[in-house]
């Protein structure tokens, strides 16, 4: 019986054979074929990609002339007007995301921006195809798309793409669906599939658990987590309408996130959405930091909280949510466009497991939108590795450690170490996008090195070479009139002091370095920090790095002798942590600790006065001691001898721990505290004492004396 296609994709490919001159030469397959392949497809409710290669002005053709004559549901995205007038080049993921679409097409020679290009595949309805328009399979070798500028530094040129020659080798490999100008029309023969089964029934019976233990008491949070396409967001909407008497708050970083969770709500109700409205009978929308800013009444008419992709908010705001004390769904992805959960999941069920003993994890793995085993979804997760997945455990062995220096080439001819190290730095790292993925590949500054037990990967360390800008460049800098991509470590450095001649050195910035959880508190990070210094002390003058602060991190770096010398204004918006800037070897030692010291001391009263205790404990050891003025040390064996009040203790405590931080150490826990939050943090002495439950002005004013005669035992040694 003759194959039928039910929707629209077919007729536009039969369009556009059809045209005169369009059709690619050396055709390998007749119409009743093709007709047959795609209706296959889509009876199967399944995606595919299908390449169109050859030059820019062929495949711009082709379609050009195909979209005259169809009225396919699609959407084009190009920086090219002469593809189509209707094409689109959207800036945010959030424009694209939410659609679906019969055909999407994709302009590669506008450049591959992975995030875009993945987001793109996501709206492709069932039975649909994503187009990628690339010149032929064979020159990716060679072929330099515009993007690849988008991942070099200032001064540096990309010859070729590795992030490219990878995708030439996979399709070697395992041929996609192609027309190609060189050598026409590639498909295979048949589709063949199983009956399609879509995850509904896995996202009613995930609803049912999860709708139960939102009623139990005392409420506990609950973990919802899916990769794209699994309904998770739907899920909420049918959450909302379930519970039709209870009022739920439903908080994303972004409204159009929700639009999913809003429709359902409203189908099920046979409710109008216009897709803007943010209240739906009993479902509201609130920004994170609004819901944390209502009143103890405006809470009191809440009943359920759901967040949805929490993976992009940062884990200390999640767990405030957590301690409003109402039933709460987390819903997050873990494979996806904007960002990868698993370091978020990682840290914030680390957080849940320690509070909250009860709380619950579910899961959807089965798709909605399209039938399992979508070749779209498999060719896109293995062209950006979407779904790299870390092993849990390494088993013990008594193999070496090898720490060796490996190339971006070695890596894309290696398939299995670029998966083990692409998962291990998804895993270690708060947020990672596939954007990163060609960061790693393409980024012609950057320098890999990892640490191999047998075949596995137990570590590895990115590190991205900065610096050697030229004069003209540097006084631009200086003036604040530029500011070059790709030089942040030299730039912060530079503009920090007003000293151009840091520009003009070479900096190596550790960019990323992740060791395997399993391995981890073995000294194997450490180790590798070594190594990397050894392998590049002689291209570069000094070493630094980024990240966002905790006193696990700042006490690491301190440990292999990186010293601290800045410290973000603002708190980054993914981990809510500030950016701590640290250095080795770098130039003009004593004038960066100096600049830190005067600019750490002045603002944790203010901007840094909600940074914890062990925070601040890390940054004053980061610091480096000087030697006390005589006048000081006989103003503190004074004070000792008297009974000094909490007036008189508090400025010569402060002035002995700006001069010698290192002083706060090896004090009690109490004391440590006490300093921190009264005296350098200068919270009010009642939140003070309640926070450390101290008994009273008297208690307090003890503590100080004591603290002032441990530091002077310290320092009379």
């Amino acid at each position: 019986m003759k194959a039928v296609v039910h929707n629209h994709v077919f007729k536009l490919i039969l369009m556009m054979l059809a045209v005169n001159g369009s059709s690619p030469p050396m055709l390998d397959c007749n119409h009743s074929e093709l007709n047959a392949l795609l209706a296959q497809l889509y009876n199967a409710k399944h995606r595919q990609l299908l390449l169109f290669t050859g030059s820019h002005s062929w495949v711009c053709g082709q379609f050009k002339q195909l979209f005259e004559h169809t009225q396919c549901s699609s959407l084009v995205l190009s920086q090219h007007c002469e593809l189509l007038e209707q094409a689109c080049w959207p800036e945010h993921l959030h424009q694209i995301l939410g659609q679906e679409f019969d055909l999407v097409v994709y302009d590669g020679f506008s450049g591959i921006i992975p995030n875009k290009f993945a987001a793109a595949s996501g709206t492709v309805k069932a039975g649909g195809l994503l187009i990628l328009l690339l010149p032929e399979v064979e020159q990716l070798d060679t072929w330099v798309d515009p993007a690849i500028k988008t991942w070099c530094c200032y001064g540096a040129n990309a010859t070729r793409s590795h992030f490219l020659a990878r995708w030439r080798s996979l399709w070697q490999s395992t041929p996609p669906w192609l027309c190609s100008e060189r050598s026409g029309w590639q498909l295979p023969k048949y589709y063949q599939t199983l009956a399609p089964a879509l995850g509904n029934a896995q996202q009613q019976a995930v609803l049912e658990k999860i709708s139960a233990k939102l009623l139990q008491q005392p409420p506990t949070p609950i973990l919802l987590s899916a990769n794209r396409g699994r309904g998770k967001s739907s899920l909420l909407g049918m959450l909302a309408a379930k519970h039709p008497q209870k009022r739920v708050l439903i908080c994303s970083r972004h409204y159009h996130a929700l639009t999913s969770a809003f429709r359902m709500r409203a189908q099920l109700s046979n409710h109008q959405y216009d897709g803007k409205q943010k209240r739906l009978l009993n479902l509201e929308y609130i920004a994170p930091d609004a819901l944390l800013a209502l009143s103890h009444e405006a809470l009191t008419e809440v009943d359920i909280i759901l967040v949805d992709e929490a993976a992009t908010l940062p884990v200390p705001l999640l767990t405030a949510i957590c301690q409003l004390g109402y039933p709460c769904v987390f819903s997050s992805t873990l494979v996806g466009y904007e960002g990868n959960g698993r370091g978020y999941t990682l840290r914030f069920k680390r957080y849940l497991e320690a509070h909250y003993s009860e709380f619950a994890e579910f899961h959807l793995d089965a798709p909605i939108r399209y039938a399992q085993h979508d070749p779209l979804e498999r060719q896109i997760n293995q062209l950006l590795i979407l779904d790299s997945q870390h092993q849990e455990s390494l088993a013990s062995t008594s193999e070496p450690i090898q720490y060796v220096a490996i190339s971006q080439q070695h890596l894309v001819e290696n398939e299995v170490l670029l998966e083990q190290v692409f998962s291990l730095l998804v895993l270690a790292h708060y947020q990672t996008s596939v954007n990163d993925l060609r960061q790693l590949l393409d980024a012609p500054n950057n320098r890999i090195f990892v640490a191999l037990q047998g075949r596995v990967l137990v570590a590895v360390c990115v590190i991205h070479l900065e610096g050697n800008i030229d004069p003209a460049m540097a006084a631009a800098i200086i003036a604040g009139k530029r500011r070059p991509s790709g030089h942040m470590l030299v730039q912060q450095l530079a503009t920090t002091l007003g000293e151009s001649t840091l520009l003009s050195k070479s900096a190596a910035r550790i960019v990323r370095i992740a060791v395997h959880p399993s391995r981890q508190h073995q000294g194997i990070g450490k180790e590798l920090v070594h190594f990397s210094e050894q392998q590049l002390a002689s291209e570069v003058d000094y070493f630094g790095t980024s990240f966002g602060l905790t006193a696990t991190l700042a006490n690491f770096w301190s440990g292999v002798g990186y010293q601290a010398v800045k410290l973000g204004f603002k708190k980054d918006k993914a981990s809510g942590e500030y950016a701590l800037l640290m250095v080795k070897n770098a130039p003009f030692p004593t004038e960066l600790n100096e600049e830190f010291k005067l600019s750490l001391c002045y603002h944790l009263a203010g901007l840094y006065q909600s940074l914890s205790i062990s925070d601040v404990e890390a940054l004053l050891c980061a610091l480096e001691d000087q030697p006390i003025p005589k006048p000081l040390l006989e103003r503190v064996a004074h004070l000792e001898k008297v009974q000094a009040s909490e007036h008189q203790l508090a400025p010569q405590l402060l002035r002995l721990i700006q001069i010698k931080p290192s002083v706060v150490t090896n004090l009690s826990s109490l004391s440590k505290s006490l300093i921190i939050r009264l005296i350098l943090q200068q919270h009010k002495p009642t939140k003070v004492l309640e926070e450390l439950k101290l008994s009273g002005k008297k208690s307090l004013t003890n503590e100080l004396r004591n603290a002032l005669r441990k530091i002077n035992d310290q320092i009379q040694r």
